[in-house]
């Protein structure tokens, strides 16, 4: 299903962009129509199947899409994102977070029962990639809507069989013409297109108009008795066109065609298209047949289209892959005109035409670019998040992420990043932020991303540098988000002078403002240090510490900067990196990484999820006080702030992993209990082992093995009736 729901996405955008480019070229084509060269309109309509069938372009700063608005559902669902120094918790109080504290933003919050109740951060938080089913049996839109295409597609591949199969049988006792006559015409024909390929020529009572079939073994087919009504003259014409269509390739146009009409075949304007494509067709065919012939065979030619649309009434085409020589009484008109036209050298395109279609691909076949779409909308393309959320205590105010490429699927506004680091540091996360007065204001004061390198991870020399850029009306310097001037004392305190010095400065070719730390009473002896600049309406700020970036350094990572795809050197992947779970996407991927389906229940009796984490072995991204030696779902329920049953501070984790998390034998076993064939083992935590915090509490454990999976529940302040979410947890199917 993700799989099907994704190449749905890919080619309903594709469907979306192809349809600017079809209401254009059915526009030049009404317009221009006497004008254009009906070579020039032919290759406009590959441009536009190209686009049909390859959902996936190049960026260009000269697409058309840069020019328009970007309202295409890029992707189905979007999920807002941001990260502000106000939470707001379950009870609708505000909770204050000092984000720019690097110490406090790493501690997990479930090891000490004192701290919040969140499997994530308490200031700070994470993410990861990919796309997977919901937690619960209902089907997304998205789902249904993949679904229903998928069926759509079927039945217009089988109806398309069916018509061919009916047609195979129709013409299947169809003679070869062995008449001298025709087969000398047949072969001057050939002769004259060098073709050498052996081509026979049939004849049908079932077919009405002359036609070629046949991708791999081609056949003309002719009309009975057309060989008594026909002259030399116009059987060649006749058979000229059909050959026409042969060198032409027509017939794989057409299926590619076929092709595009099944995989958009919700899309009308692509039904419409394909009856004008196949009329331009036709008309290419006689031009091109004419330029072999000669302008002096136009008048006979034009006669011989006239015979045919009197002598044999043209029948409804069957739904299957023909080049017919007729056509409708508009086209046949339309024809004539062109042949009454036609000059010598008109089929060939010109120097002009030539450059006109180069450009023309150029704009068409490409998307926009980042600068683009920089300029014309300042929110980035929405994500392929479903309504799953599973990281509920978070809102749209502070999410963290463990890779740039995740943390791009959330809306926020184009920003660029360093291409360029010194030696030793590697991505640790990315936050962004809201910055506001109070919980209900809609409009920021400052939105902030910021992301985190480090180097040397969890030792005491552990270092980083932290970019952010931001955009709103405050600024970084006022929000106290700069590590150079971490209390901005604006407005200024005539009585208290100025804990950080402000200067213009220009590094590389970069011109803005270095502030530096000047406070005595610091609790880091290092210097911090801002260099802040603005660039395309966007805030950068690059904080450091002076004595472990030189001026070398700080100078290529200031003129690295680009937008996310032109990235070459830095990776941004997170790879092995712990991160939350938000939505479907963050699902799957956690599943890919353990290797089985797991058990998030939205709720259990008396609860509500809390969140949910992928932890990961040996991660450079969080220091959390449980390090656990292999990769596990962490997922946290709560009690919500209206329960009569538990206290609002309640709450117990989830882990399931491949192998044990816990040595049993460094705790104390309290009793066993058995619950659906599954035997549960009580422990305790008499010596803090696990988990230890600073008050002197005895942590209840339970563990059990459940289809291979070694599970682990810890209580907080809830364990003196487990039993209930015991049972619930282990009756909870995996997804």
């Amino acid at each position: 299903m993700n799989y099907l729901e994704t190449v749905f996405s890919l080619l309903f955008t594709a469907s979306v962009a192809s349809t600017v480019i079809l209401l254009l070229l059915l526009l030049i084509r009404k317009l221009f129509q006497k004008h254009l060269k009906p070579r020039v309109v032919q290759i406009l309509w590959f441009l536009v199947l190209v686009k049909l069938l390859v959902p996936i372009a190049p960026q260009s700063p000269i697409s058309l899409f840069n020019v328009l608005p970007q309202t295409f559902p890029m992707e189905w669902n979007s999920d807002q994102k941001s990260k502000q120094p106000t939470h707001l918790s379950e009870d609708g109080s505000n909770t204050e977070i000092q984000s720019n504290d690097a110490d406090v933003q790493k501690q997990l919050p479930e090891l000490t029962p004192n701290r919040a109740d969140e499997p994530g951060p308490s200031s700070v938080t994470r993410s990861s990639q990919d796309h997977s089913p919901g937690t619960t049996n209902e089907l997304t839109w998205l789902s249904i809507s993949a679904l229903v295409w998928l069926v759509g597609l079927l039945c217009l591949g089988g109806y398309y069989l069916f018509s061919t199969l009916i047609f195979r049988k129709r013409v299947g006792n169809a003679l070869k013409i062995e008449d001298t006559k025709v087969l000398n015409v047949l072969e001057a024909c050939k002769r004259k297109l060098n073709i050498k390929r052996r081509i026979y020529a049939y004849e049908t009572s079932h077919l009405r108009s002359p036609c070629l079939y046949g991708l791999w073994k081609p056949k003309i087919y002719l009309p009975e008795d057309i060989g008594t009504i026909a002259d030399s003259n116009q059987l060649k014409h006749i058979l000229m066109h059909e050959l026409i269509h042969y060198k032409r390739k027509d017939l794989w146009f057409n299926s590619l065609w076929a092709l595009s009409v099944g995989m958009h075949w919700y899309n009308p304007l692509v039904w419409l298209s394909v009856r004008k494509m196949k009329a331009d067709q036709e008309v290419a065919c006689d031009a091109s047949v004419l330029e072999a012939l000669g302008e002096r065979e136009a008048l006979s030619y034009g006669m011989t289209l006239l015979m045919l649309s009197r002598s044999f009434s043209q029948q409804p085409s069957p739904r299957i892959n023909l080049s017919h020589f007729g056509n409708n009484k508009y086209e046949a008109k339309r024809r004539m005109m062109m042949i009454a036209k036609f000059r010598k050298g008109s089929y060939k395109l010109s120097v002009a035409a030539t450059l006109l279609i180069i450009v023309l691909s150029a704009i068409l076949l490409t998307n926009a670019s980042d600068a683009g779409r920089g300029a014309k909308l300042d929110i980035a393309a929405p994500s392929v998040n479903s309504g799953l959320n599973l990281y509920p205590t978070y809102n749209d105010r502070f999410r963290w992420f463990h890779s740039l490429d995740r943390a791009l699927d959330f809306p926020k506004y184009n920003y660029k990043v360093p291409d360029y680091l010194p030696e030793g540091y590697q991505l640790e996360d990315i936050l962004y932020s809201k910055n506001v007065t109070n919980i209900n204001d809609t409009d920021p004061i400052i939105d902030v991303v910021s992301v985190t390198f480090v180097s040397n991870f969890g030792k005491k020399n552990e270092q980083t540098i932290e970019v952010k850029a931001s955009k709103g009306k405050g600024n970084l310097l006022e929000e106290g988000e700069l590590r150079g001037a971490p209390y901005s004392q604006i407005p200024p305190n005539p009585n208290k002078p100025l804990e950080y010095r402000q200067e213009a400065v220009t590094i590389g070719n970069v011109k803005g403002t270095l502030f530096t730390d000047m406070r005595r009473d610091k609790k880091r002896p290092e210097t911090g240090k801002s260099f802040y600049w603005q660039d395309d309406n966007v805030w950068y700020a690059i904080d450091y510490y002076s004595e472990y970036m030189s001026q070398e350094d700080l100078t290529k990572m200031v003129q690295s900067f680009v937008m996310p795809k032109e990235v070459q050197h830095v990776r941004y992947d997170g790879a092995g990196n712990s991160f939350p779970l938000y939505d479907e996407k963050d699902l799957l991927a956690a599943k890919n990484i353990l290797g089985f389906k797991v058990k998030i229940p939205l709720e259990l009796p008396g609860l509500k999820l809390s969140g949910s984490v992928l932890l990961r072995a040996g991660d450079q991204n969080t220091m959390y006080g449980f390090r656990q030696a292999t990769d596990a779902l962490w997922t946290t329920y709560r009690a919500p702030y209206d329960s009569s049953t538990y206290d609002t501070s309640d709450y117990f984790s989830l882990y399931q992993s491949n192998e044990p998390l816990f040595d049993a034998s460094l705790l104390s076993l309290t009793r066993t209990l058995e619950m659906d064939g599954v035997e549960i083992s009580a422990y305790e935590d008499k010596n803090h082992v696990y988990l230890s915090s600073d008050k002197e509490i005895k942590l209840p454990y339970y563990l059990w093995k459940q289809d291979d999976i070694y599970y682990t529940v810890v209580f907080w302040g809830m364990d003196k009736q487990p039993e209930d979410n015991l049972k619930a947890m282990i009756s909870s199917p995996t997804q």
